[in-house]
C-alpha cells in the first residue's frame, strides 16, 4: 500500500493539500471567538479581559507546544502527529461547546487548551511536508500556499461559520460540526499521507542528521528573534481584531449585522489568500524578500490605522481590509529567510521558532485590548433583548454583557498600529543572507 500511494500523480500535490487542511482548520478555531465574544462572557460570566484570557489560552499553549513541533515532527514524522494534532483539537472543541453549556470555566479552559495544543502542529507539519515532497527551489512557492490555506479558513470561521451558526438555530450546534469535520479529516490524514519520499533525489545532496549544535545555533542567531518578533507584531492585528474585537466594532461603527461585520473581516483573509502566493511568486522572479516586505508593510499599516481609526463606510473599509491582507501576505516570507539563513537540518525548529511570534503576542494583545476596553467603559451594558441599558451596581441581570463605545475601541486599538510600527523597524534590521556552512 506505501509503495502504491507513492506512485499516485501528483502525490506530492495531494500531501500539500492534506497538511493544507490542518492550516485551514487551525484558522477556523484562532477566529470563531470572534463571532461569538457576547455568548463567552454570557455563558461564563466574565468580563472582557476574562473573555479575552480564555481565548487566549489556546494561544499560549500555542506558544508552549510550539517549542518542541520541530523536534517532534522530525522525530516521529508529520503523519501520525498531525493526525492526532488535529484529532485533539477537536476533541478540545467538542469540551469547550458542553462547558459553556454548563457554565463551567474551568473545562472551557481545558478545552481551548486542548485547541491549542491541536493546532500548533500545523504550520510547521505543512513547512516539513514541503520540504520533504519538494525541491528546494520550489520551497517560497509552495510555502506560500500555506497562508492562503490558513485564510480560506478564516474566512470560513467568519461568514459562512456565521450562516451555519444562524441555521443550526445556535453556536454549540453550528461548531459541534466543525469538530466532527476535524475527527473525519484525522482519519483521511492518516490514512493518505506518508512521511517519506523515495524519489526525493534532491535530498541525496543535503545533511539530514540531527545536530543539537545547530539547535543551539538557530536559538543564537540574532536574525531568527528578529524574524520572531517580527511575525509576532504584524500577525497579531490578525488575532486580536479579526479573532476576537473586530466583530463587535464593526457593529458599534456602522451599525451593521453580525454576518455583515464578519464578512468584512474576512477581506482580510481573501486579501492574504490571494496576496501570499502572488507576493511569493514577485519574490521568487525578482530574488528578493526584505525591500519587498518593508515596501508592501507600510501600505499594509496604512490601512489597517485608517479602518481603526477613522469611520468611512463599510464598503471603504472592506476595501481598506483587503488591501491590509493583500499586503500582509509577506508574511509568509518570513519562513523562506528562515530557511534561507539557517541549515536544512534545523528547517522545522526554525520554522516553529518563527512560528511561535504569533500566538506570543496574540495571547499578550487579546486580553491587552480588552483591559483597555475597560479602561474607558461608559458603565452600559447590553442586556438578552440586545439594547443598551444602564444598571445600577449590583443590579446585572444574567446575561448582560458590557456595552463598549465607539471611542473605547479607537483608543483599544492603537496598540495595534504600533505594533505594526514597530515590526516594520525591527524588520529593517534583519539580514537576508544565505546560510553557509561554517
Amino acid at each position: 500500500m506505501s509503495f502504491l500511494v507513492h506512485k499516485i500523480k501528483g502525490y506530492g500535490w495531494i500531501i500539500v493539500f492534506l497538511s493544507a487542511f490542518l492550516l485551514f482548520y487551525k484558522y477556523i478555531m484562532q477566529v470563531f471567538p470572534g463571532l461569538i465574544a457576547n455568548d463567552i462572557m454570557s455563558s461564563f460570566s466574565i468580563s472582557a479581559s476574562g473573555a479575552g484570557a480564555l481565548v487566549a489560552a489556546t494561544f499560549w499553549t500555542i506558544v508552549i507546544v510550539q517549542l518542541f513541533s520541530g523536534l517532534v515532527l522530525d522525530k516521529f514524522g508529520f503523519r501520525f502527529i498531525s493526525a492526532l494534532s488535529l484529532l485533539v483539537s477537536s476533541v478540545g472543541l467538542l469540551l469547550f461547546i458542553y462547558a459553556a453549556n454548563h457554565g463551567d470555566l474551568s473545562l472551557a479552559y481545558l478545552g481551548r487548551i486542548m485547541i491549542g495544543a491541536g493546532v500548533a502542529f500545523a504550520t510547521v507539519s505543512y513547512i516539513k511536508a514541503v520540504s520533504v515532497w519538494f525541491p528546494p527551489e520550489k520551497f517560497a512557492f509552495v510555502t506560500s500556499f500555506l497562508a492562503s490555506a490558513a485564510m480560506l479558513g478564516a474566512i470560513a470561521g467568519q461568514a459562512p461559520l456565521s450562516f451555519l451558526i444562524t441555521h443550526t438555530g445556535s453556536w454549540q450546534k453550528g461548531l459541534f460540526i466543525c469538530a466532527l469535520i476535524g475527527i473525519i479529516g484525522a482519519i483521511i490524514y492518516v490514512c493518505i499521507v506518508r512521511d517519506k519520499n523515495p524519489n526525493a533525489d534532491f535530498q541525496k545532496h543535503e545533511s539530514t542528521k540531527f545536530s543539537w549544535q545547530a539547535i543551539k545555533n538557530t536559538f543564537f542567531n540574532y536574525n531568527n528573534w528578529l524574524l520572531t518578533l517580527y511575525s509576532g507584531l504584524s500577525f497579531t492585528a490578525i488575532d486580536a481584531f479579526a479573532g476576537l474585537w473586530g466583530n463587535n466594532y464593526f457593529r458599534e461603527q456602522y451599525q451593521v449585522s453580525t454576518e455583515h461585520a464578519a464578512g468584512m473581516i474576512s477581506m482580510i483573509f481573501i486579501g492574504l489568500a490571494i496576496g501570499s502566493p502572488v507576493i511569493g511568486k514577485l519574490s521568487e522572479k525578482l530574488d528578493k524578500r526584505k525591500p519587498i516586505m518593508l515596501t508592501f508593510h507600510v501600505f499594509a499599516t496604512l490601512s489597517l490605522a485608517i479602518v481603526l481609526t477613522v469611520k468611512t463606510s463599510p464598503l471603504v473599509a472592506s476595501i481598506l481590509l483587503f488591501i491590509f491582507g493583500f499586503c500582509l501576505g509577506i508574511y509568509m516570507l518570513t519562513f523562506a529567510i528562515g530557511r534561507r539563513i539557517n541549515s536544512i537540518i534545523v528547517a522545522a525548529t526554525v520554522a516553529a521558532f518563527i512560528n511561535t511570534g504569533e500566538p506570543v503576542l496574540g495571547a499578550i494583545f487579546d486580553p491587552l485590548i480588552g483591559y483597555f476596553l475597560e479602561l474607558t467603559w461608559n458603565g452600559n451594558y447590553i442586556n438578552a433583548a440586545g439594547q443598551i441599558v444602564h444598571y445600577a451596581h449590583g443590579h446585572v441581570p444574567v446575561g448582560a454583557v458590557k456595552h463598549f463605545a465607539v471611542g473605547s475601541y479607537h483608543l483599544a486599538f492603537s496598540i495595534l498600529t504600533f505594533s505594526m510600527i514597530l515590526a516594520f523597524i525591527l524588520l529593517c534590521f534583519v539580514k537576508d543572507k544565505a546560510y553557509t556552512e561554517k
